[in-house]
């Protein structure tokens, strides 16, 4: 498998190599053609120039004189190589003096001749370029014509000079880009690395490792979020071991309960009546606690897994509220807590599953009973407001310590009172709310009391 650095360094590679041939290729073709039409520019102005002063001021003068002084000009003359050459080909004089050759074929001689002068390169020994232009006399005749030839090839080992200092410098870029290309992949890839390293540990349920990144990007980002998972996992694990012991406790206490009663009655040594009658109650009521116990774990496995299905039917919220507040009134009458039922005037329904919103107010009416000292109030209102339906049951019980009230229908959360029970009722209530598309809200000061609001849409359509 490929790594990322090798992948980070062939990409720069080819991206920088490919942008390094292209420069070069450019500026190689760039330099050539700059320093080739600089020469030739420079022959064709000095011949031009030269031919020029030849034709206006020796127009008049003998054919000695003008090849006599052409040579005495053009001796001086570094640069290019010198011919004149009569208007039959042969050559007249060149700029070292000599003048045995004859008919003289060259190509830029023919185009001279034909009034289209241009410069011509010629290859042999060496690289030459040449152009001839016509001399003319006093009768506008042509008498002979001056041609200027130059050697590339010192030119040509110039270029290659520039193109092998380029090449030294553009291999030295390649090396330096490779270096600092290496140093930013390594920058890039320790901290990938160390989340790598870290990630490892925590598949391996060390979950106490951290990931410190000193990066404000999206490698930093990552990292934070792999130590807030690690964090909410550890916080998790941490409620589940809370939520397995209180269960246990849950289940211990009727159990205990029963098995005591069942053991006592199984002795024979309850002669009175009336003291069966309370152990049979006793179990009863324990064994209550324990189905109640059961079907909560049951709704709550059934949530998780995405399983749990709601029979959806028109339910009438008030009737339902006041059945629920009637099967606690014996617990009520029991702690003297007065229960203030205010329903809206109207008969209100909304579309839901009834077993569940009644499994949802017991558990919220059951806790606030549980949670309210004696000889205080329970309130239940129901009210209408546009299309919506909002039921409140507000308590003047120990309420919920502000650090808890955020977690407080969390999964396996117990709050910190030693009344908190097993830490799902109000997680079950808060999903079972939620897939009814209601929302359920809970304010409290401590000391004071709870209220919790949920608000329905209302059924419209009957």
């Amino acid at each position: 498998m490929t790594s990322l650095r090798n992948r980070i360094y062939a990409q720069n590679g080819i991206i920088i190599i490919t942008l390094v041939l292209i420069l070069e290729i450019i500026f190689t073709l760039f330099v050539s053609r700059f320093y080739s039409e600089g020469v030739k520019r420079e022959l064709q102005n000095k011949l031009t120039f030269s031919a020029t002063l030849y034709n206006k001021y020796l127009s008049k003068e003998n054919l000695d004189d003008k090849i006599t002084y052409i040579l005495e000009n053009e001796s001086k003359n570094e640069y290019f190589y010198v011919e004149l050459i009569d208007r039959n080909f042969n050559l007249l004089i060149d700029s070292n003096g000599f003048s045995n050759k004859k008919n003289l074929e060259y190509e830029d001689l023919i185009l001279a001749s034909r009034n289209s002068p241009n410069i011509i390169k010629y290859e042999d020994k060496e690289s030459i370029i040449s152009m001839s232009l016509p001399l003319y006399d006093s009768n506008n005749t042509t008498w002979a014509y001056l041609r200027y030839s130059t050697s590339i090839d010192k030119l040509k080992k110039a270029l290659n000079n520039i193109l092998q200092i380029s090449i030294i410098i553009i291999s030295l870029i390649i090396v330096i880009t490779f270096f600092l290309s290496s140093v930013l992949a390594n920058k890039i890839l320790y901290p990938i690395d160390k989340i790598i390293e870290v990630s490892k540990k925590m598949a391996k349920g060390d979950f106490s490792q951290k990931i410190f990144l000193k990066n404000k990007d999206e490698i930093g980002k990552l990292g934070d979020t792999l130590n807030y998972m690690a964090e909410e996992i550890n916080r998790s694990n941490t409620l589940k071991n809370e939520f397995i012991s209180s269960i246990s406790h849950e289940l211990r206490t009727p159990l205990t309960a029963i098995k005591g009663w069942s053991e006592l009655i199984l002795t024979d040594d309850l002669k009175n009546l009336n003291d069966l009658k309370e152990g049979m109650s006793i179990i009863s009521n324990e064994t209550e606690r324990l189905i109640v116990l059961v079907e909560d774990l049951l709704d709550f496995s059934k949530l998780e897994s995405g399983k749990i299905s709601l029979a959806m039917e028109k339910v009438d919220i008030n009737k339902l509220i006041e059945d629920i507040c009637y099967y606690f009134k014996n617990n009520l009458v029991e702690k003297q807590i007065n229960l203030n039922l205010n329903l809206y005037e109207e008969t209100i329904f909304i579309y839901g599953d009834k077993n569940r919103l009644k499994q949802v107010f017991i558990n919220l009416i059951h806790n606030s009973i549980k949670f309210t000292d004696n000889g205080k109030s329970i309130y239940v209102n129901t009210k209408k407001e546009d299309c919506r339906l909002l039921v409140s049951i507000r308590d003047e019980g120990i309420g919920i310590p502000e650090d808890d009230l955020p977690k407080i229908t969390e999964k396996f959360f117990k709050g910190s009172s030693k009344h908190s029970g097993s830490g799902i009722g109000l997680a079950i209530c808060n999903e079972i709310i939620t897939l009814h598309d209601a929302k359920l809200e809970i304010s409290s000061t401590e000391n004071v009391g709870t209220t919790i609001l949920i608000t329905f849409d209302i059924l419209t359509e009957l």
